[in-house]
């Protein structure tokens, strides 16, 4: 079957030396979802399509939409690769206190209606939407990492690294917490004309000792429609 595929990546490193309670989650009939083969953005939404392409989009970190969607925004691309990062001091590594890390994007607006949803640096913002068009398939959100972020030829387990989800405004999640396996991870679905976002804040377990180093290695979030 033919699949529209939308990725986007960032990159994650470890240094180691020495409306307006935000109305999402409404439900909104008559509006259509702007038009992208591949895409990038936004938070659970119920909208009713009259018509229309099959088209999805996919943001994390920087996006690509132009405006915002309530006022006619239009989706983009954008191949920007956003940073997360800490260095952790050499007087705490390998203690087990977890370390905050943060990102080089600035988004702090929904690209929905431009509300301040997330808290840079400290958050990632996450978005997606879904049309089928004429169909009702349900695309699916997924996160795929490599084992372990390296250093030449040292290592540290990728699932060293976890997020949390949450958002300005926001009483109900649609993406879970959770904490990178090595591999291939399902986020959540979209069933036909769904808008789902989040903000993530990233950390650290510093439960090892690794070499002194600055680690990296690199997630890809994907968006598959059947």
């Amino acid at each position: 079957m033919d699949k529209r595929i939308s990725t986007h990546a960032f990159k994650l490193a470890a240094g180691l030396l020495g409306l307006r309670s935000h109305f999402r989650r409404a439900v909104i009939a008559g509006l259509a979802l702007g038009t992208l083969a591949q895409a990038q953005a936004a938070q659970a939404y119920v909208i009713t399509i009259t018509g229309g392409p099959r088209s999805i989009y996919l943001q994390v970190g920087a996006g690509g939409y132009t405006g915002v969607y309530t006022s006619g925004g239009r989706p983009g691309n954008n191949s920007t690769v956003n940073v997360v990062s800490v260095t952790v001091p050499s007087g705490v590594v390998g203690s087990g206190a977890p370390q905050t890390m943060a990102s080089n994007s600035n988004v702090s607006q929904s690209p929905i209606d431009g509300f301040v949803f997330c808290n840079p640096p400290s958050q990632v913002y996450i978005g997606a939407w879904s049309r089928p068009g004429p169909g009702s398939g349900v695309a699916t959100l997924t996160v795929t990492a490599p084992a372990n972020l390296t250093s030449g030829g040292d290592a540290i387990p990728f699932s060293q690294i976890s997020w949390v989800m949450s958002g300005n405004g926001d009483t109900i999640f649609q993406f879970p917490n959770g904490s990178f396996t090595g591999g291939t991870q399902v986020l959540a679905t979209f069933p036909a004309n769904t808008w789902k976002e989040q903000c993530m804040t990233f950390s650290y377990a510093n439960t090892l000792v690794p070499a002194a180093g600055t680690y990296s290695g690199r997630a890809t979030y994907t968006l598959s429609l059947p």
